[in-house]
This record gives C-alpha cells, structure tokens and sequence, in this order.
C-alpha cells in the first residue's frame, strides 16, 4: 500500500507543480513585460529563471518529503497522509507565488534607478 501512496504523491504533486509553474509562466510574461517594457531580454530571462526556481524547489521537495509518509495500512490513512503532503506542497507554491512577484517588483525597481 505504501508503494501505491508513493506514486499516487508522486504522480499528483508533479502534475500540480507543472501545471501551476506554467500557468504562471505564461501568465507572468504580461506582468514582467510591463516592468521592463525597454528590455525585454531581462524580464524573458527572469521569467525563465523564476520557472526553473520554481520546478527545482517543488519538485525536489515533493521528492524529499516521501521520506516522512508514514506506514499506511488503510485507504482513509493513505487520503490523509496524501492531503497532508499535498496541502504542504500547495502551501509553498502560494507563498513561493507572492514572494516572486516582491522579488520582480524589488528587480524593477532597481532598474528603475
């Protein structure tokens, strides 16, 4: 049953990961353009470095934290060990999200000088 909980996080926190790094990526282009409307090379190539950040953060630490699952011997043990990892994960993307658009910010206006 362990097995079946490992890839079940596995397979549910990368899909999650990829799906909201991309989104943000695509979405994130608009709002990078706009702080450096003359250099467009700087912002594309922040975008991408916040991208890679991003993908290496999450998906090494949901990679890491299969070592805390605990031995699982029921279904409803296996619903709350992966609500709790997958709350986790979720819970870093959100404050990682925030923290991005403060760190463009800070970067705009220091190029703003």
């Amino acid at each position: 049953m362990i097995q079946a909980t490992y890839i079940l996080y596995l397979v549910f926190s990368v899909t999650v990961v990829l799906y909201v790094g991309n989104f943000c990526f695509q979405n994130g282009k608009v709002y990078i353009q706009n702080y450096f409307p003359n250099n467009l090379s700087i912002g594309n190539a922040l975008n991408n470095s916040l991208l890679v950040a991003y993908y290496c953060l999450n998906i090494g630490l949901a990679i890491w934290s299969l070592h805390s699952i605990k031995r699982i011997h029921s279904l409803s043990e296996v619903l709350v060990e992966l609500s709790s990892k997958f709350s986790t994960i979720l819970l870093i993307i959100g404050i990682l999200h925030f923290s991005n658009i403060y760190i463009v910010h800070l970067i705009h206006k220091h190029f703003k000088k």
